[in-house]
């Protein structure tokens, strides 16, 4: 049977979920206060500036990083509809509206703490689990977004080896919800400034309620840092610093891990010690207090293929901790932190966020901290899905959902738009599969 193809009268969407992602991002309470906020050479044009930042964040949560992808949307009633938009901007209006938002100071500030706002709605960020207690893990890391071929703002050389941008981020919880994050130049210092970024990460929490004894800050060799580790213990938090060896020897830290650690042999040829010591200091300062230095210590005598090593091979790896545990909990805990490259994978792949849309620096820190809404709003939908066990179409194994599979299932979703006494309703398909978990995320969040 040959099928025909006819364009018909009715309103049909493709990205029905967009009107959980406005749901979310309408019930921000703080970001409407943009639209009173009397700021230094910004426009107030048509369009009020919540409706712009909303317009880009809605664009991010369905996949979009571009200001042309706003075009199909111009005459979009839905669109516009579920974003509660006068209208819907066009692509040079979003372009010089988000430049002229991101001259203002007070902008960014709002954008987080609305950020805390929406993190309010979560009932559970996941734990990190030990023999006396539960910690919620921050997770702070550096990720660079290859922009290679670019002359942006602030694009330079990075230590993955490309130009770029090297921003910072901050993920709370096992399930990767993004607490904080900040745009930085390719060649800054994974550490430079990063003392203030803890402390305003660390302010968020106590925002949202959270006691930081409950808290385990995670943290790479980057941050081996006195000042860092200082802080972090005056607030009563929780931490698994690695160390930077520096000039510490190998077979210094082998022939300690003889004495006082513990050894296990996986294979033939592969001694692993693990243990911790109290008397190093950090940084060699006296006035503070000890912290505990866990160690594993590799060595190996014949590698994986079988072969003798005439000189055998040492691998250190150290940490600095406060956690009360065995050496081989530290360890496994800070292992954990690596899963922190999913959560950049997601916004760099999912997301599409790895090449951004300005040449200016401004403008581009301005739409990662769009971006940062958009991820937690799918973030939180993954999440309040999974819950929904008796009407998910199929059982799931898994303790978060990745966000591209968020974008496909619940916001790449038909649905059709009408209008009946006064009222809008969505009507999805006969045979959609998500229906009763979409109606429920509908009714929580909308």
């Amino acid at each position: 049977m040959k099928v025909k193809v006819q364009q018909g009268r009715e309103e049909i969407n493709s990205i029905g979920g967009i009107s959980l992602i406005g749901g979310l991002l309408n019930s921000l309470k703080i970001l409407k206060k943009v639209d009173s906020m009397r700021m230094n050479k910004v426009k107030t044009g048509k369009i009020k500036h919540s409706g712009i930042l909303k317009t880009i964040a809605g664009l991010f949560g369905i996949g979009k990083n571009d200001y042309a992808d706003v075009t199909p949307f111009h005459d979009d009633a839905f669109f516009r509809d579920c974003l509660q938009l006068s209208a819907v901007p066009s692509e040079e209006t979003l372009r010089q509206r988000i430049d002229e938002l991101a001259r203002a100071q007070e902008i960014p500030r709002v954008i987080k703490f609305s950020n805390v706002e929406m993190l309010k709605k979560v009932s559970y960020f996941g734990t990190e689990k030990t023999a006396y207690s539960k910690y919620i893990p921050l997770d702070i890391d550096v990720s660079p977004l290859d922009n290679s071929g670019s002359n942006k703002e602030g694009v330079s050389w990075t230590y993955k080896n490309h130009d770029g941008y090297a921003p910072i981020f901050a993920y709370l919880g096992t399930h990767g919800y993004m607490l904080n994050c900040e745009l930085r130049p390719g060649s800054q210092h994974s550490n430079k400034d990063a003392l203030e970024f803890i402390r305003y990460s660390l302010d968020m929490i106590e925002e949202l309620g959270i006691d930081l004894k409950t808290i385990l800050v995670r943290l790479d060799s980057a941050h081996d840092c006195a000042k860092i580790i200082d802080e972090l213990m005056k607030r009563g938090v929780a931490f698994i610093i690695k160390r930077n060896l520096r000039k510490e020897l190998k077979e210094w830290w082998l022939s300690l891990a003889r004495r006082v650690g513990e050894s296990k042999s996986p294979r033939e040829g592969k001694t692993v010690f693990t243990g911790e010591v109290s008397h190093i200091k950090v940084a060699g300062r006296e006035d503070l207090a000890p912290v505990f230095a866990t160690f594993e210590v590799t060595e190996r005598t014949i590698d994986k293929h079988g072969q003798e090593l005439l000189i055998p091979d040492v691998e250190v790896n150290t940490f600095w901790t406060t956690l009360p545990v065995e050496a081989r909990t530290v360890i496994e805990l800070y292992h954990n932190h690596g899963t922190s490259e999913q959560y950049h994978s997601e916004l760099k792949s999912d997301l599409d966020f790895e090449r951004l849309a300005s040449s200016k620096f401004a403008t581009n820190s301005l739409l990662l901290l769009l971006a940062m809404l958009a991820f937690n709003a799918l973030r939180l939908l993954g999440q309040s899905a999974l819950k929904m066990k008796e009407a998910l179409p199929r059982k799931f194994k898994v303790q978060r959902r990745r966000l591209r599979s968020v974008i496909q299932d619940l916001i790449y979703i038909a649905c059709k738009r009408t209008r009946h006494s006064g009222s809008i309703f969505l009507k999805l398909g006969r045979h959609c599969p998500w229906f009763d978990v979409f109606r429920q995320l509908h009714a929580m969040y909308c």
